[in-house]
């Protein structure tokens, strides 16, 4: 059990290097993010579920696709994937409530 979850942690921490790549690309596309992640905001662009909720839908589409290179950032779409679901779980649980998802 030890030796398969430290497997995992060195997994994630892959990962975790590979999706920085995700953010820091979006950092360079909007510098007006400032000194808070455009994301963590309430009006955050791009940051309504049905916008992030699509763009996991598209990339996930890609993957499944067997598309290896995001048109934009030359990343892989698996990684736009991972960026976006974890946008959505982190606005979810620490409840930052886009003005578009209101009502």
């Amino acid at each position: 059990m030890k030796v398969c979850r430290q497997q995992i942690l060195d997994m994630l921490e892959e990962v975790k290097e590979d999706v920085l790549q995700v953010f820091d690309f979006g950092a360079r596309k909007h510098p007006d993010s400032g000194e808070i992640p455009n994301f963590l905001t309430p009006e955050g662009n791009k940051c309504s579920l049905t916008v992030r909720g699509n763009s996991c839908l598209h990339h996930s589409a890609d993957v499944r696709a067997n598309v290896q290179r995001d048109h934009e950032s030359g990343l892989h779409p698996a990684l736009h994937l991972i960026a976006s679901a974890a946008i959505l779980y982190i606005r979810q649980k620490r409840n930052i409530v886009h003005p578009e998802d209101m009502g």
